[in-house]
Formats: structure tokens, sequence, C-alpha cells
């Protein structure tokens, strides 16, 4: 019995693609007209974030390090009208490659201290003072194309 009821299991999940038809129906060439495709994928949203610490370390005989702290990135929109674009190309040598559209998009960077020397550690910097701070305002990427391929 057992193996009846799997066999009548193995029976439905089989046909059910039969019974899902899609009716297909003849479209006239005014309302074809109308009909636009595309592929790829497009994203939008607004985009912010933050960096506790970025660090460069000079391994000179002198020494030597640079603590950049406090980085946070805000205000990046990109709107459903011009978004983001990702999209698969072939070149003129046939390569297929990754296509990555860039829409205008503003936003600012911030940088909360800039540390020359001392150590880092756990939000507060030892050791140094901050010569100052940093802020990157209206960065704006419209028109810009990165391609990523394998080779």
């Amino acid at each position: 019995m057992k193996g009846f009821k799997q066999l009548v299991l193995a029976a439905a999940v089989l046909a059910a693609p039969f019974m899902a038809q899609a009716d297909l129906k003849a479209m006239d060439d005014s309302a074809l007209a109308t009909v636009t495709g595309q592929d790829g994928i497009s994203i939008a949203g607004n985009f912010g974030g933050s960096v506790g610490n970025v660090k460069y370390t000079d391994n000179d005989i002198g020494g030597g390090s640079l603590n950049i702290t406090n980085v946070g990135f805000n205000g990046f929109t990109i709107s459903d009208a011009s978004p983001l674009t990702v999209d698969v190309v072939t070149n003129a040598g046939g390569t297929q490659q990754l296509a990555i559209g860039l829409p205008a998009m503003t936003g600012t960077v911030t940088v909360g201290g800039i540390y020359v020397g001392g150590t880092y550690a756990a939000g507060a910097t030892t050791g140094a003072a901050s010569i100052g701070s940093l802020a990157i305002s209206d960065i704006n990427m419209a028109g810009t194309t990165i391609k990523v391929w394998g080779h």
C-alpha cells in the first residue's frame, strides 16, 4: 500500500506542469507595437553606512601609521527613474562582460578624525591628536560604466 501511495504522489507531481498551461492568444500589429522587452537588473534605493577606522601603516625603517576614523557615507539615493543597471554585454572580441551602469547619484562622505601616528583601539586613538576632519559632498558618478569579466 505504501508503494502505491508513493506512485500516486509521483504521478501527481509529474502531471502538475501539464495542468498549468497558459492560453496563448494572437496579437495584432497595433497591440504588439506597445509591447517592450528588456533584460538585465535595475537597482534603486537609498544607501548609507559607516566605517569605524581605516589604517595605513608604513613599514619602512621609520615606521608610522595613519588612522582615518568615523568614516560615514549618507544621502546616496538612486531613483527608480534612473536606476543602477546590471547587464551582460558582448564586446567586439566576443567576450561576455558584466556591465554595471552608474546613474546620477549624489551623497556625502565624511571623516570624523585623521590621526598621524599613535594607535587605534575600539573607537579611540591614543598617542596622537587629530589633524582635522574631511567632508566630500555632491559626489556624482553619472554616466560611468564598469565592465567585469574573467580571463
